[in-house]
């Protein structure tokens, strides 16, 4: 966590927060302590993701707060901390993924998708309203099993527009996020979903699995057809990071 006081210009480092992975579900609370420092002097505080244990600038943005509340009675500034000028606003994403192959075989197209739509022999971008994703993100593409303790996550490939090839492009047969991989997707456990995920792990993130940061998602099902395009649900407004923060005066 990184402040700015009264005037300041500079980020200054103030705490660092530890907290273990969490779902898209799940909420957490940190409390903890800021020594000299006036808490109605306070301008902005910057929540980053960091990879050294004693950074000296900020890393990655995650959330920022600028408007502070300060009831200088009870000695409490409050805030909210807001993901949308950093990570963008993805209320109005929406797409959709199609199983499909151009192989003979008739089931191939049971280990393959793109997030994609098909009419006849024409082939368009299923995701709308999907902004350029900030410096240092990226979306990422993955396959989720719930038969295995834990979760097993198989991934398709990093992304930042709605066409052309995912980062994993070796069994791409369409310009679009997804491809063929030899796990089924006619399964009815786990789901496919679409995250925002930082760069900074880059061919590695495969072994560190997704983030929480979900944007899309659709259940898996046995029965699947070839070539239907099957919309997806929108979890932004859950899978996308906030929360409020509280500075309390001794």
């Amino acid at each position: 966590m990184w402040i700015k006081v009264a005037n300041d210009t500079v980020w200054k480092q103030a705490k660092q927060l530890s907290i273990s992975y969490i779902s898209s579900s799940d909420t957490a609370v940190i409390v903890g302590t800021l020594k000299n420092v006036k808490v109605d002097s306070i301008s902005g505080v910057l929540i980053t993701i960091e990879r050294t244990s004693n950074p000296l600038t900020p890393g990655l943005p995650l959330l920022q707060a600028y408007d502070f509340n300060f009831d200088l009675i009870n000695k409490v500034t409050t805030a909210i901390l807001d993901h949308s000028s950093i990570l963008g606003d993805y209320s109005s994403l929406q797409g959709s993924l199609v199983f499909t192959s151009k192989s003979s075989d008739s089931l191939a197209y049971t280990h393959e998708f793109y997030l994609m739509n098909v009419l006849g022999s024409i082939q368009s971008a299923s995701l709308t309203s999907l902004t350029t994703p900030s410096a240092g993100w990226k979306y990422g593409l993955w396959v989720e099993d719930t038969n295995f303790t834990p979760h097993e996550y198989f991934f398709y490939g990093l992304f930042f527009k709605a066409t052309g090839h995912d980062s994993d492009s070796t069994n791409d047969f369409y310009p679009f996020p997804g491809g063929w991989k030899i796990q089924q997707m006619n399964m009815p456990s786990g789901s496919i979903i679409v995250t925002l995920e930082p760069q900074f792990y880059g061919d590695s993130l495969k072994y560190v699995g997704p983030s929480p940061f979900t944007l899309l998602s659709f259940n898996r099902t046995r029965f699947i057809e070839k070539n239907k395009n099957y919309p997806m649900t929108n979890l932004s407004a859950f899978g996308v990071p906030s929360g409020t923060i509280t500075f309390r005066r001794n």
